[in-house]
């Protein structure tokens, strides 16, 4: 407190000066009320003096305040002279915050009466506003951060809740104790832990990601920053250590990591089952999902390949059948064409040979119509000869070139006939009687120049034979007509089926090249087979290097099913088919046909 008389020495007056150069002040009289305020004070609060003289300090206050009993003993101490010093909060002009330090004095004088209060106050609102700003981002920061501070020496001087939580302890169970009790008992006898506090104690800051042991050692990870404080005179006086709290992240990251090596190591069983964190689960979750799912497309890929195994071996399987019984059709049907080109070559023999008949049976045809035309002669001449006798030599000589003449004719008729071969044996027949019925009137000739006078019945019965001759030749002629059409038919029929019998020859041979190019693609399709079983093959491998849980064994198995020798595919000779099949010879294709035979009956019908 100040008395008005205590002695301020000569100097008094100019160091009260000075302060009120460099401070605020404001006087009160005991109740409050304003006496008195400097430049400082006035422009500290807004205010000029004249607008505060002779009101109350309430003034400066919240009207809360200012009302409650707090307030009023606030006052009532000054009145009894004690004295109060401190940051206070006050109102300026307008409502503006202002916060000072001030020191409120009572003035006393020679009788121990409080007579004034003098309050002397510094402006500390920006200072204010700073710390508060400070304390407030120190505060977010140890809601989202654990922080632990250590002495130089690394003794826990303080620890945030969350730093407790997270390495399980309480402050108690800490504080005072050295920050080796993190860290395993090697590293902490270790140079790099003594160079760690080295720096640290050298002023350097320390940033990383640290391994440290909680409560009953288990494993906690933290992302971490290690501050060095420094005092007023650039020392360390202590180290302050924020930290987040990753076990949650790098545990995740490990399991992740192990995962994938797993799975780089085509194991698909194992999924990641120990739950993470929260922000960290998800991502567990999508792993196993994303595992699950390459689990099931390996094992249907792996269902797949054996399918396709199975249809490229039967489907070798069958090509192989086919192109055998390709190769067997094909030996066939070229026998079949070599057959057909002997038929033809017969057929067209027997059609020569059905044309000269005809031939020969329209020269008899033409033969037999002269011997009617001398039969008629002849019995004309024998109507002479019966009108008159008297012609009997000349008739003779008539009837003896008649006899040789038909006697020749007779011989040609046999040779014709004997030509004609089976169709002219009865033509032969004819022929000979004419002939022996030439001779007869050559010999009855003479005898009738022996007997014309004495037998003239002999000359009617000649007539009559004459007549009988004539008849038969007409018969004969008719027969060697009708003789002449049917070989004319059959001829006809002949020459007709040499043509078709061609055309068949044409097609068969086409047919025997189709086929046999048929063979070549069939042998080609089962290449292309056995390839595909044998990439198959190569994919069931390859996709039974993966182990995809239970059902694993069981596709193996399933595909070692397959027989191996299934694969194996005959090399069946491709053969050129040939643009000329007349060239070929029989004997070959009978003996690929013989060895085709050996097959099913059966599976040619299937086929």
């Amino acid at each position: 407190m100040f008395r008005r008389d205590h002695n301020w020495g000569p100097d008094s007056g100019a160091v009260l000066e000075a302060m009120s150069r460099a401070l605020a002040i404001i006087e009160f009289d005991p109740k409050g009320n304003i006496l008195f305020a400097n430049d400082n004070f006035c422009s500290v609060m807004g205010y000029a003096l004249q607008e505060i003289r002779g009101r109350h300090h309430s003034l400066f206050v919240d009207p809360a305040y200012a009302q409650s009993q707090d307030y009023h003993d606030f006052w009532a101490r000054f009145a009894r002279g004690e004295f109060d010093a401190r940051e206070y909060k006050r109102i300026g002009k307008g409502g503006k915050e202002v916060w000072i330090q001030a020191s409120y004095n009572p003035v006393v004088n020679g009788r121990g009466v409080v007579t004034k209060v003098v309050k002397v106050a510094a402006d500390v609102t920006s200072r204010k506003l700073a710390n508060a700003e400070f304390e407030g981002k120190v505060r977010a920061l140890g809601r989202v951060q654990a922080i632990i501070e250590f002495s130089c020496s690394g003794e826990v001087l303080t620890a945030n809740d969350l730093f407790c939580t997270a390495l399980g302890y309480s402050l108690q169970d800490i504080a005072g104790r050295h920050h080796s009790i993190f860290v395993e008992p090697a590293y902490a006898k270790s140079p790099e832990y003594v160079e760690f506090w080295r720096k640290l104690n050298s002023g350097e800051f320390v940033a990383a990601e640290f391994k440290r042991l909680g409560k009953a050692g288990r494993e906690v990870w933290i992302a971490a920053s290690y501050h060095p404080i420094f005092d007023l005179n650039n020392k360390v006086a202590k180290v302050v250590k924020f930290a987040t709290d990753i076990t949650d992240r790098v545990r995740a990251v490990s399991e992740i990591g192990e995962g994938l090596h797993r799975l780089a190591e085509n194991d698909l069983e194992r999924e990641i089952t120990q739950p993470f964190g929260q922000a960290f689960e998800k991502l567990r979750l999508d792993f196993n999902a994303s595992l699950a799912q390459l689990r099931t497309t390996l094992q249907q890929v792996s269902r797949g390949a054996s399918n396709i195994r199975s249809g490229a071996t039967e489907l070798s399987t069958a090509t192989n059948t086919l192109s055998q019984r390709t190769e067997q059709q094909a030996a066939s049907l070229e026998e079949t064409a070599a057959a057909l080109e002997e038929i033809t070559a017969t057929v067209k023999k027997s059609s020569d040979g059905a044309t000269h008949a005809s031939a020969i049976a329209a020269t008899a045809n033409r033969d037999a119509q002269n011997s009617a035309e001398v039969v008629r002669k002849a019995v004309e001449a024998m109507d002479g000869i019966s009108n008159s006798s008297t012609q009997i030599g000349r008739i003779i000589g008539v009837i003896d070139e008649i006899a040789f003449q038909t006697s020749l004719l007779a011989l040609n008729a046999g040779v014709e006939a004997a030509r004609a071969g089976e169709a002219g044996r009865g033509f032969a027949v004819v022929a000979s009687e004419v002939r022996a019925l030439a001779q007869r009137s050559a010999e009855a000739a003479k005898e009738i120049k022996i007997l014309v006078s004495t037998s003239s019945d002999l000359v009617d019965n000649g007539v009559r034979l004459v007549d009988d001759a004539g008849a038969s030749l007409a018969r004969i002629m008719s027969q060697v007509a009708e003789i002449n059409e049917l070989i004319g038919d059959i001829a006809s029929g002949a020459v007709e089926q040499s043509t078709a019998i061609a055309q068949v020859n044409v097609a068969v041979n086409q047919m025997d090249q189709m086929t046999q190019q048929n063979a070549a693609m069939v042998e080609e399709s089962a290449a292309a087979g056995d390839a595909l079983s044998q990439e198959a093959t190569s994919l069931a491998d390859l996709v039974g290097q993966f182990r995809i849980g239970a059902s694993t064994a069981a596709l193996r198995s399933e595909l070692r099913r397959t027989v191996p020798h299934a694969f194996a595919q005959p090399s069946p000779t491709t053969r050129s088919p040939s643009s000329n099949p007349r060239g070929r010879s029989v004997e070959p294709v009978r003996q690929a046909r013989a060895a085709g035979s050996r097959g099913s009956s059966a599976d040619w019908e299937e086929f």
